[in-house]
């Protein structure tokens, strides 16, 4: 009997490729992302310990001196923040665009892989259909060598 060979396996393989690379640079995209949130909750939380420690220096009367360190240190900070969040939106921009790329890419791997999947089943349709076949002509060279 003949193997089953689909005309359009290095497509489908190459279209596989291509998801799982696209998955991939998804994947790398959020981990940036999770990262960058990650260093903006500590620059966020740097900026309470900071405003803190400046409250209870201006409540316990420290020299200004002391106090007027505190602004340049929460300058950075505030400065930090907002360029992570810039690089947060931009990141977060980058992860919907990947997503819709890896979508496509899906999408174009499902319609070879539907395909494949239908030409398997006719394929074996065919084949059993050629067994009935078979064993029917058996059984009637049978019948008729009974019937001699």
């Amino acid at each position: 009997m003949r193997k089953f060979c689909f005309r359009l396996e290095t497509l489908l393989r190459y279209r596989v490729n291509i998801e799982e690379k696209e998955r991939e640079a998804l994947s790398r995209l959020n981990f940036k992302l999770h990262t960058e949130q990650s260093l903006l909750a500590q620059l966020r939380s740097r900026e309470r310990e900071a405003r803190t420690e400046l409250a209870g220096a201006r409540n316990s009367r420290a020299d200004d001196i002391d106090v007027q360190w505190y602004y340049p240190y929460l300058d950075r900070l505030r400065l930090e923040i907002e360029r992570s969040n810039g690089r947060i939106a931009r990141l977060e921009e980058q992860v919907e665009a990947q997503k819709a790329v890896v979508i496509e890419a899906t999408k174009n791997k499902k319609v070879l892989d539907t395909m494949k999947k239908r030409k398997v089943k006719e394929f074996t349709a065919a084949i059993e259909k050629l067994e009935q076949k078979a064993v029917d002509e058996i059984a009637a060279t049978r019948s008729a060598r009974k019937e001699q």
